[in-house]
C-alpha cells in the first residue's frame, strides 16, 4: 500500500512538472522581441504580453530600464521600461542581460500632420503620414518611442 501511495506521488509531481514545463513553452513561444512588438503595437497596445530582449541600460537607483536586441545599432528599436506601480527594482548591474518581461507596451507618437495654425490647417489635408518613408504608423502619427510597464521580470543566462 505505501509503495503505491509513493508511486501515485512520483506520478502526479511528474504531471505536474511536465504540464508546467509544457506551459512555459507556450508562454516563450507568444513572446516578442522589440522589432515584432514595434510591428504590430497597434494590435497590442495596453495588452499583457510578453517582451523578450537585452538589456542596454539601467537606472543606478533600479527604478527603469533600457531593452532592445541584443545587436543593438544605432537607430535600432528601445523600450524603456518601468515596473508597473513601482511594485519592485531592476537589477543596475544588469547591462547586456537577457530578460523576459511581462507587462503592458505603451506607444508615443509624432504627429506628422501639424495643424496649429490656418496656414498648416491647409497643408493638412494634403499631408498623408502613410508615405512618410515606410515609418511605423498609428492613428497619431508616426511611432515615437514605446514604453513597458513591467508586471515581472526574469532575468534569463
Amino acid at each position: 500500500m505505501k509503495k503505491i501511495s509513493i508511486l501515485m506521488t512520483t506520478i502526479l509531481v511528474a504531471l505536474t512538472f511536465t504540464s508546467f514545463a509544457i506551459g512555459g513553452t507556450k508562454q516563450n513561444e507568444k513572446a516578442f522581441t522589440l522589432p515584432k512588438l514595434v510591428d504590430q503595437i497597434a494590435d497590442y497596445e495596453k495588452k499583457e504580453i510578453m517582451l523578450t530582449g537585452t538589456v542596454l541600460g539601467a537606472c543606478g537607483s533600479g527604478c527603469k530600464i533600457w531593452v532592445g536586441e541584443e545587436d543593438y545599432e544605432n537607430g535600432s528599436p528601445v523600450a524603456l521600461v518601468w515596473a508597473k506601480d513601482k511594485a519592485f527594482k531592476f537589477k543596475s548591474d544588469a547591462v547586456g542581460q537577457k530578460v523576459m518581461l511581462k507587462g503592458y507596451a505603451v506607444a508615443k507618437y509624432v504627429n506628422l500632420c501639424p495643424t496649429e495654425n490656418k496656414e498648416q490647417a491647409g497643408q493638412a489635408k494634403k499631408c498623408d503620414p502613410l508615405k512618410k518613408d515606410g515609418a511605423k504608423q498609428g492613428e497619431s502619427g508616426q511611432l515615437k518611442s514605446i514604453t513597458f510597464f513591467a508586471t515581472s521580470i526574469e532575468y534569463l543566462k
